[in-house]
C-alpha cells in the first residue's frame, strides 16, 4: 500500500515523496523494511527517541506529531489517532460491511457483549467477538498474540491495541463475520484507537470509580466513555445510571431501566415484574413501545436482569426479533469467571469465582449473592485489590465486603510493584471490626483457608481475578489458577473425610 493511501483520512502534513508500505510499528523493535513507525507517547516512553533506531532498521517514513529534521517524517497533531486510522486502511477497512455493536461501562461490558454474541447467533449471523475474556468467530476461539505498543498494558486487555485489533477484524471479515462485537474501554476511547470505527449499536452499562490512577477524575472518566456515543449512529443506555443518563440527548438513544419508570422521565424499555430464583435465574417482563415479552433466564443474580435488558434492547434496535432474544436468553449458560461454581454438584458448600475488582462491582455481587442465598447461609468473601492502581478504592471495598458477608478474607490480588501488606492495611481500614475478618497475604493459602473452613450450606465467594489465570507482583506474572486450587482444596477435603 502506497503511503499516500495509508494516510487517507489523518490530519498530516504535506508529502513530499510517496512509497510502497509493507507495514505498521509503534515498537521499534518490529519494524522491518519499508514500514512506517508511528512515534506513541507512553506514561514511561516517548516513540520518538526510538525513531532512529526504527529508521535504521528499515523504516520508510516515522509518523510523529514534532518537527524532525534528521529523519524521513510525516508531522500530525494526534500520533495515536494517526496510529488507528492507518492500521483501519492497511487491512482495508474491515469493519465497513459489518453491524458493528460496542458495549461499555465500567462493569456488566463481558457478560452484555456475550449475551449479545448469543443472541445474533441465534439468529443465525456469523459473529465475532473481541472481549476481556476471549476473542472469537462463533464458537471458535482467535488467537490474538500480537506485539503491544507504547501504551497501558492491561486496557489493551480489554480493547487490544490497533496493530492487534484491526488485524483481528480483517480476519474476522475474511471468515465471513457479519456482527462485529467488542468491549470498548476508557483507555482505548480517550487514546482515540476505536476512531474509524462507526458502531452501528453502543451500549452504555453504567459508570463507578475505576481506572482514576488514569483518569484523574471522575468527569474525565465519564468523558473519555462519552466519546463511544459521538462515534455511533445508536446508543442503548442505563436510565438507573446518573452518568449514563447524561447521554440521553443522543438523537438515537434507547434509555433502559430495571422497575416501574419515573414519572416525568423518558424510558423506552424496561424491565417489569422481576422475579428471582436463587441459583436458578431470573425471569422479567420485557416491556417497550414495540415489544413485550418474557425473558427467562438460568443465570442468577439482579445483574442479569439489568445486563440482558441491555443486550436485548441493543439486539432489537439491530433489528433481531423477539424470539430470537428469547431464545438466546434462555440458553445463555453465563461468562467465565462471572459468578461461576467452580465446586462439584455434589459438595455441601458453593465456591464460585468472580471478576469483580471495582467497589460498585463487589457490592452489586454481594447484594445479588444474599438475594439468593437460602435462610442460615453464610456468605464468605475473599479479595484484594490490585497495586499501582487506584488507592482510594481500597477502604470502600473493605467497607462494602463487610457490610454484606458474614466473614471477610483480605489477600493479594496482583500487588504488581507495590507492598502487598500496605495494599491489605488500607483494606482492613475500612472493615468493621466487629464483624469476622481474615488477613492472609498469600491468596493461594487463603483460598485453601476458604474452602477448609467451610461449613454446609456455606457460599463462598472469591472477587478479583475471575478468568485470569496469572497473578502479577514485584518478581513479574506468574500462573495461578483458582479453580485448581480450589478443587485440589476440595479433594483434600474428601480425602480427610471432612466433606460431608
Amino acid at each position: 500500500m502506497l503511503l499516500s493511501e495509508l494516510l487517507y483520512g489523518v490530519d498530516h502534513s504535506e508529502l513530499t515523496y510517496d512509497v510502497d508500505v509493507t507495514g505498521i510499528a509503534s515498537d521499534s523493535r518490529r519494524v522491518g523494511p519499508g514500514y512506517v513507525f508511528v512515534c506513541l507517547r507512553g506514561t514511561k516512553k516517548d516513540g520518538n527517541d526510538y525513531a532512529a533506531e526504527a529508521v535504521a532498521r528499515g523504516a520508510a517514513a516515522v509518523v510523529t506529531d514534532r518537527q524532525r529534521n534528521d529523519l524521513p517524517f510525516v508531522r500530525v497533531p494526534d500520533a495515536r489517532l494517526a496510529e488507528s486510522v492507518m492500521w483501519n486502511n492497511f487491512t482495508r477497512m474491515p469493519a465497513r460491511d459489518m453491524t458493528v455493536i460496542a458495549v461499555t461501562g465500567t462493569n456488566g461490558k463481558t457478560t452484555v457483549a456475550y449475551m449479545l454474541d448469543a443472541i445474533f447467533r441465534e439468529a443465525g449471523f456469523k459473529t465475532g467477538l473481541i472481549t476481556t475474556v476471549r476473542t472469537s468467530v462463533g464458537e471458535q476461539t482467535v488467537d490474538t498474540k500480537g506485539g503491544s505498543s507504547v501504551s497501558d498494558a492491561d486496557a489493551a486487555m480489554t480493547t487490544p491495541d490497533p496493530e492487534i485489533f484491526y488485524p483481528i477484524v480483517s480476519r474476522m471479515r475474511d471468515a465471513g463475520v457479519r456482527v462485529l462485537i467488542f468491549e470498548a474501554s476508557s483507555h482505548a476511547l480517550s487514546q482515540r484507537k476505536l476512531d474509524p470505527l462507526t458502531p452501528d449499536v453502543a451500549v452504555f452499562t453504567n459508570l463507578s470509580e475505576e481506572h482514576l490512577d488514569y483518569h484523574g477524575t471522575m468527569e474525565n472518566y465519564f468523558k473519555a466513555k462519552a466519546r463511544l456515543a459521538s462515534l455511533s449512529r445508536s446508543v442503548v443506555l442505563n436510565g438507573d445510571d446518573p452518568y449514563m443518563t447524561r447521554l440521553a440527548s443522543h438523537p438515537s438513544a434507547t434509555v433502559c431501566r430495571v422497575g416501574l419508570p419515573r414519572v416525568g422521565e423518558p424510558y423506552d424499555v424496561c424491565a417489569l415484574r422481576c422475579e428471582y430464583y436463587g441459583l436458578n435465574g431470573v425471569k422479567y417482563v420485557y416491556f417497550s413501545r414495540g415489544a413485550v415479552f418474557t425473558v427467562r433466564s438460568l443465570v442468577p443474580g439482579e445483574f442479569t436482569v439489568q445486563n440482558s435488558l441491555f443486550a436485548a434492547a441493543a439486539a432489537m434496535k439491530a433489528g433481531v426479533s423477539e424470539k430470537a432474544v428469547r431464545d438466546a436468553l434462555l440458553g445463555f449458560r453465563g461468562v467465565e469467571g462471572r459468578l461461576q461454581r467452580v465446586t462439584p454438584t455434589d459438595a455441601p458448600f458453593s465456591v464460585f469465582i468472580d471478576y469483580a475488582h471495582t467497589p460498585a462491582a463487589l457490592e452489586a455481587l454481594l447484594r445479588s449473592v444474599r438475594k439468593m442465598r437460602k435462610p442460615g447461609q453464610k456468605i464468605t468473601v475473599m479479595f484484594g485489590c490490585g497495586g499501582d492502581r487506584d488507592r482510594s478504592k481500597r477502604k470502600r471495598m473493605g467497607a462494602i465486603a463487610s457490610s454484606y458477608a458474614d466473614l471477610t478474607v483480605v489477600t493479594e490480588d496482583n500487588s504488581r510493584g507495590e507492598d502487598p501488606a500496605g495494599i491489605i492495611k488500607e483494606i482492613v481500614s475500612g472493615l468493621d471490626r466487629e464483624k469476622p475478618y481474615a488477613i492472609i497475604p498469600d491468596r493461594k493459602k487463603a483460598i485453601e483457608y476458604c474452602v477448609s473452613e467451610a461449613v454446609r450450606g456455606q457460599i463462598v465467594i472469591l472477587a478479583g481475578k475471575g478468568h485470569e489465570k496469572y497473578e502479577i507482583n514485584k518478581d513479574g506474572k506468574k500462573p495461578f489458577d483458582e479453580i485448581k486450587i480450589v478443587t485440589d482444596a476440595v479433594e483434600r477435603r474428601k480425602r480427610e473425610g471432612t466433606f460431608k
